[in-house]
């Protein structure tokens, strides 16, 4: 695939130039300092005509070295206006739907597009056609514009990154009309790249692949839950009813009655999770509000937590244990029968071997089918990353060597 970095481009690739001309600057700036006979100057007219030719001999196109090249590399991109015309044949011979790859993948397009724009601006200007001066005129137009939403779905994916954990939700509630199919493909052409530059670390990799599933699971959490107009309507009216009780004894009593009820649906969450990041963020919002709101999110998200199966939740914490001998420990208290007790903040959960198996069974098989897309929805989803997957699967051959009949 090519890319615009100067690094591969295939059969188009930048030209990347050393200064030919250093080496007879010197050459010339050596023989003046070694002169030291005195000559006697020319006419004037002939002094003007050697002045003048020296000046042309000595000029040269000017380059400039690209973002980076500080170090003992001389290295430097070719600037000049052919170099841009390979650039722009690139865009202008591939569909645009491959456009987004090329912005993506490339680390020095931001160093590059002003020029480009540019020279695409002086060629239109140039053109005897009105046709072929309309056409570039558009392919301009068009690659300013992608060039626009892609800084602003880079900004969008950094402002997410740098929310606290328990923010994501509400901010994915706010902000989901601004993630549209194209901002996924910006981050998994990003990602790829990431991916297969091997001057990054292998954390910086991990990390961004965590973050772009997480917000891929919470969008597809969202649009199942905003499908029903109704389901919202009542989730809307019924956290209202929350926000009107007097104690957070009372609160506490009517979300385990939604619980009960099942009325503790994703919807609701939603409005809460929204409600929460919005007085969160807020500088005129009393602490006092802001503590009932963040007392209420995280009761409701417990709450819903404890009415997924048992079998769900007892994977969830063997994938949270870091460690195979932890984790085998961990299988060990799980598979023990015995009374199963829900406190505050603990819970005695025990399952069979073969229970836990299906629930793991279930998750990598809607994994491998929808091609690492997220199929699942809600506390599900989020276990449809590639690194828990691969977790998974470590869990599964110790069930199966250590537990299994």
């Amino acid at each position: 695939r090519a890319h615009i970095d100067g690094k591969a481009l295939g059969p188009m690739s930048l030209r990347i130039m050393t200064p030919s001309t250093s080496s007879s600057y010197a050459t010339v700036a050596s023989r003046t300092r070694a002169s030291t006979t005195k000559r006697t100057p020319p006419p004037a007219a002939f002094r003007h005509r050697r002045n003048a030719s020296t000046t042309m001999t000595l000029a040269t196109p000017r380059r400039e070295a690209y973002y980076g090249a500080n170090d003992d590399d001389e290295t430097i991109i070719d600037r000049t206006p052919s170099m841009y015309d390979k650039l722009i044949n690139i865009f202008d011979t591939r569909a645009e739907k491959d456009w987004i790859g090329l912005l993506a993948s490339s680390a020095k397009w931001a160093e590059l597009r002003a020029g480009v724009f540019e020279r695409l601006k002086q060629r239109a200007q140039a053109c005897d056609d009105p046709d072929e001066e309309l056409r570039l005129s558009k392919l301009r137009r068009k690659m300013i514009d992608l060039d626009g939403r892609v800084d602003g779905y880079r900004e969008l994916f950094d402002e997410v990154r740098e929310k606290d954990d328990e923010m994501w939700e509400g901010f994915v509630a706010s902000r989901r009309a601004s993630m549209p199919v194209e901002f996924f493909q910006f981050l998994s052409f990003k990602l790829e790249a990431l991916v297969a530059d091997e001057d990054k670390e292998e954390k910086e990799k991990e990390s961004m692949a965590k973050d772009v599933a997480r917000l891929l699971s919470l969008c597809d959490a969202y649009d199942q839950a905003v499908k029903d107009q109704e389901l919202l309507d009542q989730a809307t009216g019924t956290f209202q009813e929350l926000l009107q009780v007097d104690t957070l004894e009372a609160m506490n009593a009517k979300i385990d009655e939604l619980a009960a009820e099942e009325k503790l649906s994703p919807a609701l969450m939603l409005t809460a999770a929204k409600a929460y990041m919005s007085v969160k963020e807020s500088e005129y919002t009393s602490t006092e509000v802001k503590d009932v709101m963040a007392h209420l999110y995280f009761k409701m998200k417990d709450t819903m937590g404890r009415q997924q199966p048992k079998e769900v939740r007892i994977l969830k914490y063997v994938l949270s244990i870091e460690g195979p001998q932890d984790q085998r420990n961990a299988l060990e208290e799980a598979f023990t029968p015995g009374p199963e007790l829900e406190e505050a903040d603990t819970d005695l959960l025990w399952c069979e071997p073969s229970s836990l198996l299906k629930t793991i069974d279930v998750v990598l098989n809607a994994y491998h089918s929808s091609n690492g897309k997220k199929s699942l929805s809600g506390d599900a989803a989020g276990m449809m990353s590639p690194e828990i997957i691969e977790r998974m699967k470590v869990v599964k051959q110790m069930i199966l060597a250590h537990f299994s009949d």
